[in-house]
């Protein structure tokens, strides 16, 4: 008889008899997270909206009136720009666009080259105070091969 009486005791504690389990989850909790998480969700949404639109009335505010610092900048970057960038005031007053043609990349890069060649193979003063002058590449290099280096000893 005992036997019995503990199957039949085990079979009930397990579910294993008739009837349901009895929930131990209460919805009452639950459904009031997920209200005040929604209501959290607007609060936090309309927050953000508000604080864009500051941040754009700000920012169009700001865009009316300029630096104190730009009546005191240049207009044209110092030497060396870019390339492409305006090469003249006028061109930047008047927001032309560069000449893509007359100022392409590889043609500056030519005239630069040019220019570049012309200095190396002339005569020229660097500094004509105090004597100082250049020679072509060509004889620059003859004269050194001649003279030599001087060295320490």
């Amino acid at each position: 008889m005992r036997n019995d009486q503990t199957k039949s005791s085990s079979d009930s504690a397990h579910g294993g008899g008739a009837g349901h389990e009895a929930s131990a989850l209460k919805i009452g909790p639950v459904v009031w997270f997920m209200i005040g998480l929604s209501v959290a969700a607007v609060i936090v949404s309309l927050l953000i909206t508000g604080l864009f639109d500051a941040f754009e009335n700000r920012a169009g505010n700001a865009e009316d009136r300029p630096s104190p610092l730009a009546s005191e900048r240049q207009k044209l970057p110092p030497e060396p720009r870019l390339q492409l960038a305006p090469t003249s005031a006028e061109q930047l007053e008047d927001k032309r666009p560069p000449n893509i043609k007359e100022d392409h990349p590889l043609q500056e890069m030519k005239r630069f080259r040019a220019e570049q060649d012309a200095k190396l193979n002339s005569f020229g003063w660097v500094d004509e105070k105090s004597g100082v002058v250049h020679i072509p590449i060509g004889d620059a290099k003859r004269l050194l091969l001649e003279k030599g280096l001087t060295t320490r000893k």
